[in-house]
Formats: structure tokens, sequence, C-alpha cells
């Protein structure tokens, strides 16, 4: 492969990484808390969002994107979406 066209797309990956870490950050900032269902525990949005970047891997990150998304469209909450995230994430500890 062409060095440069290798470069090239580590950068657009780099890129889509962090537009992906925007959009999460973004949509967290809509909640100060997420509490997980069933549980009395409750979680900073920062502290999701922390957690997110430093478990899950840039293809975790994208499918969560496309759930965020397709809820978006449909003009649905996306915090069931990061409640989901954050019992998942509590249950790999």
């Amino acid at each position: 492969m062409n060095k440069n066209l290798s470069k090239s797309l580590l950068i657009h990956k780099e890129k889509k990484y962090q537009y992906h870490i925007n959009l999460i950050h973004n949509e967290l900032m809509k909640y100060h808390t997420i509490k997980i269902p069933n549980q009395n525990i409750e979680i900073k949005n920062q502290e999701l969002e922390d957690w997110i970047i430093e478990k899950l891997s840039p293809e975790e990150i994208d499918e969560i994107i496309f759930l965020l998304e397709n809820a978006k469209k449909r003009a649905s909450s996306v915090k069931p979406i990061f409640q989901v995230i954050a019992t998942s994430l509590l249950k790999n500890v």
C-alpha cells in the first residue's frame, strides 16, 4: 500500500474517532447523571464518557454512534442507550 495512502487512512480514522467522541460528549452533556435501571446507582455524565473512552474499542464506539444517530432520527431519547451502556460497563468490572 502506498505510504501516503496509509497515512491518509490513519488520519481519517483519527478524525472519525474524535468526531465520535465529540458526539458522545455532546449527547451526554444533556444529562447531568445517568441512572442505572433497577439499581441505586447514578453515574455522572463525565465519568461515563471517560469510562466509554477507556473501555470501548473504536469499533464499539462506532456501534454506539449508529444507535445514537438512529434514535435521534426517530426523535427518541438517547438516555436509555446510555443507561444500557453504563449497565454493561458495570457488569464487566
